[in-house]
């Protein structure tokens, strides 16, 4: 719905109120396109060192994740907050979480701080 995320209302929705936030080392955010065309945001979630995570746990973590970055969304983005009403498809945000160093965090040169990635991997 062309809103804007702001890489910092993702970290918050990540970080407050998680109760397994300990568990991640940081994240970046990608555009997945959509069965219907439209470009749908990704969180990748890159988690610490060491950690290995059960099935349950890994769905427990995105969930946690998924449900904080919705909400800080809707109440800390004057951009996010007003396109459910126009699609509540828009309010779909998917987590992938990743071992440390894998997924888009294996080349750590094509991070930066900006936590945003253009393209899939």
């Amino acid at each position: 719905m062309g809103a804007t995320i702001n890489p910092k209302d993702v970290a918050h929705g990540l970080y407050e109120n998680n109760p397994l936030a300990e568990l991640i080392e940081g994240f970046c955010l990608a555009p997945a396109a959509g069965g219907d065309l439209e470009s749908r945001p990704v969180v990748h979630v890159q988690l610490r060192p060491g950690a290995q995570l059960t099935a349950v746990e890994a769905d427990r973590l995105a969930k946690a994740c998924q449900h904080g970055v919705l909400r800080q969304l809707a109440t800390g983005s004057r951009d996010c907050s007003g396109t459910s009403c126009e699609d509540p498809s828009a309010h779909e945000i998917a987590i992938a979480l990743h071992p440390y160093g894998t997924g888009p965090f294996a080349d750590a040169s094509s991070i930066r701080n900006t936590y945003r990635r253009d393209g899939e991997d």
